[in-house]
């Protein structure tokens, strides 16, 4: 039985590529191919990592009422009532 094969050929004139490749040649040679797979491993991982949290926020924030949540406060900067109450009695 033939056992699968793929071939990488980096574009070193993509940016992503050169720092693939820089990474690889920074590897011994006899680890390159545990590399490669341990890096498509966690880059797998990563993606159902991410779907599962944002899937885990969006029904929290479908439970939530945002609207409601946050109170809304005067501005920092707005008049008192005081004073608009002295303007109002000139």
């Amino acid at each position: 039985m033939k056992r699968p094969q793929y071939v990488f050929r980096p574009n070193l004139n993509e940016p992503q590529h050169r720092r693939v490749w820089a990474l690889l040649q920074q590897m011994p040679p006899a680890k390159r191919k545990e590399f490669l797979v341990q890096s498509i491993l966690a880059a797998e991982q990563a993606d159902r990592l991410e779907k599962s949290i944002r899937k885990v926020v969006r029904e929290e924030l479908q439970a939530v009422n945002i609207t409601n949540a946050v109170p809304s406060s005067p501005p920092d900067d707005a008049i008192p009532t005081a004073a608009i109450s002295f303007l109002d009695s000139l």
